[in-house]
C-alpha cells in the first residue's frame, strides 16, 4: 500500500513538473516572422528560448535581442512588429479573441531600445486598450505606423539624451502632461518624470536609418538585406551597405525643442501599402 501510494505520488510530481511551465504561459500573442541576429524569448526569470521564424509569443513573455539583432512579428489581430536591436519589451498583457472583441487589449513595456509598428484590430478598435509605457512615458496610438525608443540612462549622451522618442502617438509624461504626435514629426520625453514632453529634430543615431517596415511575409535568406547597427546598438561602431549612404553622425548637442503646427493627417502611397499589410493574415504552416 505505501509503494503504491508513493507510486501515484511521484506520478503526480512528474505530471506537475511536465505541466508547470504550460500553465505559466498567457495567451499565444503572435509569432517571428523572421529572426536576423540574437533574439531570445521568455518569462522573466525563467531560461530563454532561441527565437526563430513561426517561433510563439505569449502573454508575460520579454523579447530581448543582441546588438545588431533585428526580429520581425505578425500579433494575432494582424498588428505587424519589427524590432530593433539591443532592445528589451515586454507582453504586459495581451487579449484578443476576434474582430467582435469589445474587451480586447494590448499593453507593452518597453525597457530598452525600440520597435516600429503597424497597429492590428486592437489598435484601430480599442485604442483605448492598446497602451505602451516606458520608465519616462504612457504612449497611446494615433496612426497605423509609429515607432518608440526608449534610450536608458547608461546609453544616452549629448548627442541622444537618455528619455523615450516616439513619432505619431500620444505621449504623456508621469505628471500627466500629454503631447499630439502627428505624422512627420518626433517627440521627445526626458527621464525627469515632471519634464513636459515636447517635439525635437530626430536625431541621425535613432532615426538616420529607419527601422524596417515590419512585413507580412518574411524575406528569404538570400534576398534578405544585411543588417545596419547605428551608434544605439553598438557605440562607437557603425556599419554601413555599399547600397546604401554613410550615416552621417549629428554634431555632440543638446536637443532642444521646434515649434511646428499641428500637420493635418495625410493619405499616401506609404499609407495605402501599410493598409494592405494589415489584411487578415494566413495561418502559418
Amino acid at each position: 500500500m505505501f509503494v503504491k501510494s508513493c507510486w501515484h505520488l511521484m506520478l503526480f510530481a512528474a505530471l506537475v513538473a511536465a505541466t508547470g511551465p504550460v500553465c505559466a504561459q498567457g495567451t499565444e500573442a503572435g509569432r517571428f516572422l523572421s529572426v536576423v541576429g540574437d533574439v531570445r524569448v521568455g518569462l522573466e526569470g525563467a531560461p530563454q528560448r532561441v527565437a526563430q521564424r513561426a517561433t510563439e509569443f505569449y502573454e508575460g513573455e520579454s523579447i530581448i535581442t543582441g546588438a545588431g539583432a533585428l526580429a520581425q512579428l505578425r500579433m494575432t489581430d494582424g498588428a505587424l512588429m519589427s524590432v530593433r536591436g539591443d532592445t528589451e519589451i515586454k507582453l504586459e498583457r495581451f487579449s484578443y479573441a476576434g474582430e467582435q472583441d469589445r474587451n480586447a487589449s494590448f499593453f507593452m513595456s518597453v525597457l530598452k531600445g525600440g520597435l516600429r509598428t503597424i497597429t492590428g484590430v486592437i489598435g484601430r478598435q480599442n485604442r483605448e486598450r492598446y497602451r505602451i509605457t516606458t520608465a519616462t512615458v504612457t504612449i497611446g496610438v494615433r496612426g497605423t505606423d509609429f515607432e518608440v525608443v526608449h534610450v536608458p540612462p547608461q546609453a544616452g549622451s549629448g548627442e541622444v539624451p537618455a528619455g523615450t522618442y516616439d513619432r505619431v502617438t500620444s505621449m504623456q509624461n508621469k505628471a500627466g502632461v500629454m503631447l499630439l504626435v502627428s505624422r512627420d514629426q518626433t517627440a521627445f520625453a526626458a527621464l525627469q518624470g515632471t519634464t513636459p514632453p515636447v517635439l525635437v529634430a530626430p536625431p541621425a543615431a535613432l532615426f538616420g536609418r529607419p527601422t524596417p517596415i515590419p512585413q507580412p511575409h518574411a524575406a528569404a535568406p538570400a534576398t534578405r538585406p544585411r543588417l545596419m547597427l547605428t551608434p544605439i546598438d553598438a557605440p562607437g561602431a557603425l556599419e554601413t551597405s555599399p547600397a546604401s549612404p554613410t550615416i552621417q553622425a549629428a554634431p555632440t548637442t543638446t536637443l532642444t525643442p521646434i515649434q511646428t503646427a499641428p500637420l493635418a493627417p495625410v493619405v499616401t502611397g506609404a499609407d495605402t501599402v501599410m493598409l494592405k499589410l494589415l489584411k487578415p493574415p494566413k495561418p502559418l504552416k
